[in-house]
């Protein structure tokens, strides 16, 4: 495929044209937050550091109407009521700019929930076939990003449709390299990139800053055998989620983070079914009708949800054997970065794996 190039000067442009054609949500700063935002006139995106948020919303909306739906009563038999549901439209075709490798890798994470596991989800399907991922390459990573832990790196295509490189050359702007071919289509009214541009991102991807991928990754290959020998040891867990608040900011965050809640909220004889993000960190979370909560403490929670990333969904979704296991974790930072008293999942995990092999 041709590497097209966009430039700075032309970037703004470029978003409202692609605008006319897609529900466009590009990244903005607010305050010291950079956070996706519907288009708007006069916008300008910003592509400078990784958005506070993840791009997982586009998928699994925060609240997402499922149905409406009316109560009426039979006018020929007033014992009998009649019930009308109305299924929400087709979701527009959204393409969401400025996005992030380890957000682009966790469509994949989000599929093996919605789609893989033999019941699809129809509206998570619908939206998934309608939305295009322009991605960013990362030209450094934060010290809070471990993406090369969990089989990403700051230039991974897997997820996205477009990948931008940002290069000097030419006055400033982006390498773009079509993926799929969707991705094709989106480009082919930009220019080829100028043969300098190409060469200057050759040489990058070449010889990476030294702060572009901070330190090797650790072996994590055994991490699901690690944690089921320290399954039964609450003694780690507590050390472990000491700190802990149960804010639940972690899940909210994550790219690949799924759990949500379904509500009925009715008024008067009319109503709607909405599905809500949840999280697996709030001691509400497992409580049952009976009162009994298989997870009442916080070091329960905090296993779970490590064991989830790192043991269950790895044992679910198998590799050959020797290959890096797949963790339900793209190594984003976020948690790391928003926990409010700095818990470190990173932390955790090599803890786990140097007390998980000495048990």
């Amino acid at each position: 495929m041709v590497a097209r190039f966009l430039a700075n000067s032309a970037l703004a442009d470029t978003a409202a044209a692609w605008a006319r054609d897609f529900r466009l949500l590009a990244p903005v700063r607010e305050g010291q937050a950079v956070v996706y935002r519907a288009w708007a006139k006069d916008m300008h995106p910003f592509l400078g550091r990784p958005p506070t948020c993840s791009a997982k919303e586009a998928l699994l909306p925060q609240t997402e109407n499922l149905l409406t739906y009316t109560y009426r009563k039979d006018q020929a038999d007033l014992t009998r009521t009649e019930v009308f549901v109305a299924e929400p439209l087709p979701p527009e075709p959204t393409l969401l700019l400025g996005a992030r490798p380890c957000d682009a890798r966790g469509r994949k994470l989000l599929d093996r929930v919605f789609l893989e596991r033999g019941v699809e989800d129809p509206l998570y399907a619908a939206k998934r076939r309608n939305t295009l991922f322009v991605t960013v390459a990362c030209e450094r990573m934060e010290n809070t990003c471990f993406c090369h832990w969990t089989g990403g790196g700051p230039t991974s295509e897997e997820g996205s449709d477009v990948l931008l490189f940002a290069v000097g050359a030419d006055g400033g702007g982006y390498v773009a390299k079509a993926l799929t071919p969707e991705g094709e289509r989106l480009l082919d009214k930009l220019p080829e990139a100028s043969r300098a541009a190409q060469e200057e991102l050759a040489a990058k991807l070449a010889s990476p800053p030294s702060q572009a991928v901070p330190g090797p990754a650790p072996d994590l290959s055994a991490a699901p055998e690690r944690f089921l020998k320290l399954f039964g040891n609450m003694d780690f867990w507590m050390d472990e989620s000491a700190r802990c608040l149960s804010c639940g900011v972690c899940t909210y965050l994550c790219p690949a983070c799924s759990c949500f809640n379904i509500t009925d909220e009715n008024s008067g004889m009319k109503g709607k079914r909405l599905r809500t993000w949840d999280t697996c960190m709030s001691a509400l979370y497992t409580l049952e009708g009976s009162g009994h909560n298989p997870r009442v403490s916080r070091a329960h929670r905090l296993r779970n949800r490590v064991g989830h990333k790192f043991c269950y969904h790895p044992q679910e979704f198998p590799k050959d054997a020797g290959a890096q296991p797949e963790f339900s974790c793209t190594g984003c930072g976020r948690c790391i970065k928003s926990c409010p008293v700095s818990v470190d999942i990173r932390r955790v995990v090599l803890d786990l794996m140097e007390k998980g092999d000495a048990s």
